[in-house]
């Protein structure tokens, strides 16, 4: 289950600490504790640190050094130096900014001469993600050891590559969230279809595991979720396990791996004929359509063509190539096991024509592999990961709620990767249900309707407080409300600050009373709060003293029964029950700000955000459904809420951004270019804390633009940003009114009208006015909603009325 770090290179990893620590554990126990030990790190300040880290230490409010820090790019090798100068091959770091906070702000310059001179020093120590040394003596007489910083393991004081250097073995153990994940989400199939799911017979020709990957809705299943990685293997389509496979070699960042990527989908495909430098070579190259995917492939080829041993493969191909030392190859001359001595080209080329292959064949394959070098990937690897991909798409494409709330529950306390996997989820069709007291697991729970929010998942809330809930749930039965459960559960574990984060989550929403309500009851101004009532009678139970409510709680009429007060109508506003359920979740949950704006925002758009990413089908005038993508030179409106904003410079020291865009149901990266980024600079901020900087409440905006597909995944190009006014006055729909004479009206005509609305479905009513003999008119609400803007609509009511009455739309 422990998979070797081998040629891990931009592969996108998750690692979980409790597994790997378990193996850890196993290799001490074989070899010993005093001969393995972790392997220490030395971390430095980084750029952002350094700007925090002067400001705290100038005494300078916390939201100026915060300020400053935001204005530097995220980058993992951000530099001040490339922030405040356009360094060749940093362009995009250049922020002007805050160049010019420096330039104009006495503050700001003084915070960042200290955070220069603060840059690159060393920080502190940590533990490597997965290195371990290993000895046949004792550790520590080869190099000092010491406990870290915490205390827990033993670590060596020479960080990883002096160690390496030193020839002591080290060696990397990785333990897999996605392995984690496949246990939980065995253990929710388990809890609510009583099936026993053993991952090692999941069958991999299971159509369901193509389709899944084909349709792009991979978040979740390991490997291939990423914006790029779910883009390609939509492309790609595959039909059997060894694609996969391959898909995994090849995917990298560059323009040479995205070349060999489209190849070999187009040779996958029969688009480009298979590659074949000689017919003696099918045997090695034929799995991959011709195409050099594989460190193995490669060391084949050195043996069947050039006569190498198979030693000499891997010490002589295989690890230069992997490692890009290529000069080796030509410059370095070696002793060879049949008695040659020469540089390990002049060894290919002739052993290729010893072995009757052309000098021109054995040139053009060195060539490639010397191109493929950087891309070269073990196969053996690339089939153990792809096994976890068949595993997890195979448990998602079956039992998507049960899957889906295990990698919910791997992230807990991440917000972001929680967002990220709610958003997927609602994509995906997945309900992501609030968090109920009575429904909820500690954990996110897979239920018939979705996936109900885990309590430990709600900030302020916690393992153990969750786990006494639970716990005294299942002794006493389900909470009838807030009062039952602070008498029942103890107020010391479940204490204020709890009970309002479960508040402003929602956890009691199902016992029908409103959260402003609850807060009244517990509310510390409040002298009759029902915390401080319960917190006595449960410190008088242990002292043995029993209060009259104890004694006649459950006899009803004797005036001492425990009861709460009947639920109040009166309810929080929206926006201040959605922002509070947003500071205990990280996300909205229960609603979104933009339901109720629902007409106004179809009104700012050509497509929602779902359309836009995954298409949407259409019905033509004779009934006939097709699946339609959105695409095109042609630009398109989209609204709703900006989530995110993230600010970069482009190569000439332009400012631009990538906005994060969500309605109700997804999400969407928008590319704003510098002279669209100009122009809505002000818009996209918002408004904002002069002192912090920080946005005040929601954006709204629509955007004009196109969405590019690429292998870098979807976005959006953004070429016109407006701000989106959400008002009632915005929000009221249109009406269609159809009035028609008394003579007209039959069951033909009805019949014609309602196809015609249903093949322009929308948020508009529809009205029928048929004239009364007596002069009145006779009003009937049609009930379905039509896209009352929609010109083809309209001309279709006209035609079939003509002469018989006329149509028109009001406001």
């Amino acid at each position: 289950l422990y998979l070797p770090r081998t040629e891990m290179r931009d592969i996108d990893m998750d690692f979980d600490d409790e597994r790997r620590l378990e193996v850890v554990e196993h290799v001490r126990q074989l070899y010993g504790p005093e001969k393995v030990t972790h392997v220490i790190t030395y971390s430095t300040i980084k750029a952002k640190q350094a700007i925090n880290d002067a400001a705290r230490v100038l005494d300078y409010p916390v939201y100026v050094g915060q300020r400053l820090s935001k204005m530097i790019s995220s980058a993992p090798n951000a530099t001040l130096k490339a922030t405040m100068n356009k360094v060749d091959g940093r362009e995009d770091q250049y922020s002007q900014d805050f160049v010019d906070a420096y330039n104009s702000d006495p503050d700001a310059h003084r915070i960042i001469d200290a955070a220069l001179s603060l840059e690159g020093l060393i920080r502190g120590e940590g533990v490597h993600a997965c290195a371990v040394l290993i000895c046949r003596d004792p550790v520590n007489e080869h190099c000092p050891t010491k406990l870290d910083t915490k205390g827990g393991v033993e670590i060596t004081q020479y960080e990883g590559h002096t160690v390496a250097d030193m020839g002591l073995l080290k060696m990397d153990f990785l333990g897999l969230r996605t392995l984690t994940v496949i246990s939980k989400a065995k253990a929710n199939i388990k809890a609510n279809y009583g099936i026993d799911i053993d991952e090692s017979k999941i069958p991999f020709d299971d159509p369901k595991i193509f389709k899944l990957m084909g349709s792009g809705h991979t978040a979740g299943v390991f490997q291939v979720e990423s914006a790029g990685m779910s883009a390609t293997i939509k492309n790609m389509k595959p039909t059997e396990y060894k694609h996969v496979v391959a898909l995994i070699a090849l995917y990298r960042p560059g323009p040479l791996a995205a070349g060999m990527v489209s190849s070999y989908i187009n040779r996958m495909n029969g688009k480009e004929p298979a590659v074949s430098y000689d017919p003696r070579l099918d045997g090695i190259l034929g799995e991959t359509y011709g195409t050099m995917v594989y460190q193995e492939q490669v060391m084949n080829i050195s043996v069947e063509m050039c006569g190498f041993s198979k030693g000499e493969s891997d010490s002589r191909i295989r690890k230069p190539v992997a490692k890009k030392k290529i000069k080796l190859l030509t410059s370095t001359v070696l002793h060879w096991e049949d008695g040659s001595d020469e540089t390990t080209y002049d060894h290919w080329m002739n052993g290729a024509v010893k072995n009757d292959y052309s000098r021109e064949t054995a040139q053009k394959i060195w060539d490639d592999v010397l191109e493929f070098a950087s891309y070269a990937f073990n196969k053996s690897h690339s089939a153990g990961y792809a096994i976890l991909v068949m595993q997890t798409a195979w448990l998602k494409a079956h039992y998507p709620n049960e899957y889906m709330a295990a990698v919910l529950t791997s992230y807990t306390g991440k917000t972001d990767k929680i967002v990220h996997y709610v958003s997927a989820c609602r994509q995906d069709g997945i309900q992501v249900l609030p968090p109920d007291i009575n429904e909820s697991g500690k954990e996110f729970t897979a239920t018939k309707e979705g996936v109900r929010f885990g309590l430990a998942g709600i900030r302020g809330v916690g393992e153990g407080v969750a786990d006494a809930i639970i716990e005294e749930r299942e002794r006493g039965g389900a909470f009838k409300n807030l009062h039952d459960l602070v008498d029942r559960v103890d107020t010391g574990t479940c204490n204020r600050r709890v009970i309002e984060a479960l508040i402003k989550g929602g956890a009691f929403d199902s016992t029908g009373y409103p959260r402003r309500q609850l807060m009244e009851f517990v509310d510390k101004n409040n002298p009759a709060n029902i915390l401080d009532a319960a917190a006595k009678r449960q410190k008088d139970r242990a002292a043995g003293q029993s209060s009259m409510f104890d004694l006649f709680g459950d006899v009803e009429g004797s005036g001492f029964e425990n009861e709460a007060p009947e639920p109040s109508p009166v309810e929080w506003d929206r926006t201040l029950k959605l922002a509070q359920e947003r500071e205990v979740l990280g996300l909205y949950v229960s609603d979104h700000p933009l339901r109720p704006y629902e007409y106004a925002l179809s009104k700012a758009r050509d497509f929602t955000l779902g359309e836009v990413l995954n298409g949407y089908d259409k019905t033509s005038a004779t009934g006939e459904v097709r699946h339609v993508e959105v695409g095109g030179e042609k630009p398109v409106w989209v609204a709703g809420m900006v989530s995110g904003l993230q600010k970069r410079t482009t190569k000439n020291g332009d400012p631009m951004a990538i906005v994060q865009l969500e309605d109700m149901e997804n999400e969407l990266d928008v590319v704003v270019f510098p002279k669209a980024y100009k122009k809505s600079a002000a818009v996209l901020a918002g408004q904002t804390d002069e002192q912090t900087g920080e946005q005040i409440g929601d954006v709204f905006v629509r955007i004009l633009g196109r969405i590019d597909r690429s292998d870098r995944g979807d976005q959006f190009l953004a070429t016109a940003i407006e701000p989106l006014e959400l008002s009632e006055k915005t929000n009221k729909p249109k009406v269609l009114e159809v009035m028609l004479e008394p003579s007209a009206l039959s069951r033909l005509l009805l019949e014609q009208l309602q196809k015609v609305f249903g093949l322009h479905p929308g948020l508009d009513r529809v009205e029928l006015f048929v004239e009364s003999a007596s002069g009145d008119h006779l009003r009937m609400e049609v009930p379905t909603r039509v896209d009352a803007k929609n010109v083809m609509l309209m001309a279709r009511v006209q035609d079939l009325i003509a002469g018989k009455g006329i149509a028109h739309v009001v406001s």
